[in-house]
């Protein structure tokens, strides 16, 4: 994004499955890269995202949108800093003076003249509503899909992330059960160190979990029913 051609494309789409962990790596990409991070969720109104951002910069709210706004610019123009807009699906329900999509809008003016850019966090599931208007997909300048983490990975999420040590067999034991889906990684590792913990053990090898169930996947469980339709005869029996 910071070597895109134009500066009108200011958008970059970045979605997965959930679980897979946006939220995690976007946010400690964020932390790292000074990013202006705001969450969406149920209800929220585009003042609720302008002060959001407000907030964060350090931009004194007021009564006028639009200074607010300007001072929001000049403040991502000094500070270089990109916005993250987690679930960034709700800032297309905003609406604004009959503006449909309006908190994605609103953020593409502000990064537009702050000489910055905006990370768009959804679901694989919300990315087709991106494309609804053109004035939006049109200044998306990339689209990013992660995945769930491969064994490697995986093993050096849990070795990172564990309070007690693990071998790589165990470690490999987390993806097999989880398939690197990073939420379940994480519950996973909750139940490595509940074990270590009942058993009063310093380290963790494959014979201390090799037949333990260490994560369930509900999702699974949740496959949607769906009843065969009732099939109506033709006139004349065809």
């Amino acid at each position: 994004m910071e070597e895109r051609g134009s500066a009108s494309s200011c958008l970059m789409l970045l979605h997965g499955e959930p679980g897979v962990g946006k939220t995690r790596n976007i946010s400690h990409w964020g932390a790292a890269k000074g990013a202006v991070l705001v969450k969406g969720h149920v209800g929220m109104n585009l003042d609720g995202l302008r002060w959001a951002i407000s907030e964060k910069l350090g931009v004194k709210h007021r009564a006028n949108r639009s200074a607010e706004m300007e001072e929001q610019i000049a403040a991502l123009r000094e500070s270089g800093s990109p916005i993250v807009f987690d679930e960034a699906q709700f800032g297309l329900a905003m609406r604004c003076q009959q503006v449909p999509a309006a908190g994605i809008e609103y953020l593409r003016d502000v990064a537009e003249r702050g000489n910055t850019y905006v990370v768009l966090v959804c679901h694989n599931a919300e990315v087709r509503r991106f494309s609804d208007s053109a004035h939006i997909r049109t200044r998306i300048a990339h689209r990013q899909e992660l995945f769930n983490a491969a064994v490697r990975d995986t093993v050096a999420f849990v070795q990172a992330l564990c309070e007690v040590p693990v071998s790589v067999d165990v470690a490999e034991l987390v993806h097999q059960q989880t398939d690197g889906k990073f939420r379940l990684v994480e519950n996973a590792i909750a139940t490595l160190e509940r074990i270590a913990r009942t058993k009063g053990l310093e380290r963790l090898e494959l014979a201390d979990v090799g037949m333990v169930t260490l994560v369930v996947d509900h999702e699974l469980t949740l496959v949607p029913k769906v009843s065969p339709r009732a099939v109506t005869p033709r006139a004349g029996g065809r």
